[in-house]
């Protein structure tokens, strides 16, 4: 019997005392923080630049993510997904459990955004979904996952906690 055994992900944290920036994996980050995210989104909002926001978030993640696999020598695409959700939570973004993975689409579940809580905790629900910053972490991590170029995929929200549902799910297609 086969047994798959979860890898895990190997960060490496460290905080520059005179800057105070701290670097996961050698690369400057800031963890996610939900009241900052949640103004931020907000103003994308009001200046209907929603897809900047997404544009950003999936530039960076694929580069943080690509960076990782080639530095670990991670080829397999199961072990890049499951990196990839462990890699998720790591940023502060909350959990994310893929459901399928094709090459033209694929279906992820967020029980736990830490976006959309923080949204509901701030603002309460609203009619439209808020989570941009995982969008494009989602279409980052499957264009590296199926080692596809960046901006191969577009995700959407077909459910989200902001708008009262008790989960999030992305939709991503192939663009």
């Amino acid at each position: 019997m086969t047994k798959f055994i979860k890898p895990e992900i190997q960060i490496k944290s460290k905080l520059e005392a005179k800057s105070k920036k701290r670097y996961l994996n050698g690369i400057s980050s800031v963890l996610h923080c939900h009241h900052f995210i949640t103004l931020y989104t907000q103003l994308a909002m009001d200046a209907e630049e929603t897809n900047l926001l997404e544009e950003v978030a999936q530039d960076n993640f694929y580069d943080v993510l690509n960076k990782y696999f080639v530095e670990h020598n991670i080829s397999d695409l199961q072990e890049k997904a499951e990196i990839s959700c462990q890699y998720y939570s790591v940023l502060g973004l909350g959990t994310i459990d893929i459901k399928y993975i094709s090459e033209s689409s694929a279906e992820i579940v967020s029980k736990n955004s830490h976006i959309d809580k923080g949204w509901v905790m701030k603002w309460g629900n609203n009619d439209k979904a808020v989570n941009f910053i995982g969008r494009g972490y989602i279409s980052a991590m499957l264009s590296v996952i199926l080692a596809k170029p960046i901006g191969t995929f577009k995700t959407y929200e077909i459910k989200s906690i902001v708008k009262g549902d008790n989960e999030t799910v992305f939709k991503s297609i192939k663009k």
